[in-house]
């Protein structure tokens, strides 16, 4: 009977042991699939901030009509298929003129010219500036400025709710809801300063939200180098308070200042810095035209290092 009682509490013992394995690898595994959702969630929030970063300042850059790309970029084909068909008809003429003989030799082209003809196009491409001491003085384009700020819109659904699902707050969520309504309006009434306005406030949640997803210094860094570089722009563009564009491009250079000594003092990040400074110089002239030539060199530099 002992045997038989020692054996049951080994089986029993057994069993629990069993039961203690699966269920601390149930937890574990659990764990592992938690921390994985939570990254995804995060790279994906990283990727929605990105998103909204560059579409908030293509609308700011589109009210100024500034293009960041320097030089836009044509392609054209040349059609070369036309001398060669001027060759192939002479060649057959003299074919003509030759007999029999002539005529192999006349086929002969003729098969020549069509392999020529097949080579026809020569793609070329043309650099054409875009000018922007003119282009600034003109209307926006508010067609595509409302179509740009319908895609933000049309997203922020989602976005809203993966923001909720990292612990947003709140009122994170709602400030940049707000200005998007204000936005909204302001296009509507095709009101050009309170867009603009409207837009930068939208901006300034995007360095907030990288924080609070613990995105990495230099990300944060960026998007705080490009919200003082936006409030520059706005200040100069609905204002003449030369004194605080200045002021709020010192601000950049500073958060610029810690990308390039994480990044060790990269040539490229240096040039960018030094454009920075060009631009600060440039405030200081207290001219519009020649801030945004200043501006749009800033901008380009920054998404050619970053995008």
């Amino acid at each position: 009977m002992k045997k038989e009682y020692g054996k049951y509490i080994a089986i029993v013992l057994g069993i629990i042991c069993i039961i203690l394995i699966i269920t601390l690898i149930s937890i574990k595994l659990s764990n592992v699939n938690a921390q994985s959702e939570g990254i995804n969630l995060k790279q994906k929030i990283s990727a929605e901030i990105s998103y909204i970063d560059s579409n908030i300042i293509e609308i700011m850059n589109k009210l100024n009509n500034i293009d960041v790309v320097k030089y836009k970029v044509y392609t054209k084909e040349i059609n070369e298929s036309q001398n060669s068909s001027k060759n192939s008809t002479q060649q057959s003429e003299n074919s003509e003129n030759e007999g029999s003989g002539g005529e192999e030799k006349g086929n002969s082209s003729q098969s020549q010219n069509s392999s020529n003809e097949t080579q026809s196009q020569t793609t070329v491409s043309e650099l054409v500036p875009n000018e922007i001491l003119t282009q600034n003085d003109q209307e926006p384009d508010w067609e595509q400025i409302s179509f740009l700020m319908e895609k933000i819109y049309s997203t922020w659904p989602t976005i809203n709710l993966d923001l909720q699902n990292q612990g947003i707050t709140n009122e994170l969520i709602s400030n940049f809801a707000l200005s998007m309504d204000g936005v909204i309006q302001s296009i509507k009434n095709m009101d050009k300063n309170n867009t603009l306005i409207n837009l930068f406030n939208m901006y300034v949640s995007i360095p907030k939200y990288a924080s609070s997803i613990n995105e990495d210094d230099n990300k944060q860094n960026l998007y705080n180098t490009k919200l003082n570089i936006l409030n520059a722009y706005v200040i100069a563009s609905t204002s003449d308070k030369w004194s605080d564009v200045t002021i709020s491009i010192a601000s950049a250079k500073d958060y610029f200042s810690k990308i390039i000594s994480n990044e060790n003092n990269k040539i490229s990040l240096q040039k960018c810095y030094v454009i920075i400074e060009d631009l600060e110089r440039m405030s200081q002239i207290n001219d519009i035209n020649i801030f945004f030539m200043g501006y749009k060199n800033v901008m380009q530099e920054l998404e050619t290092n970053f995008s």
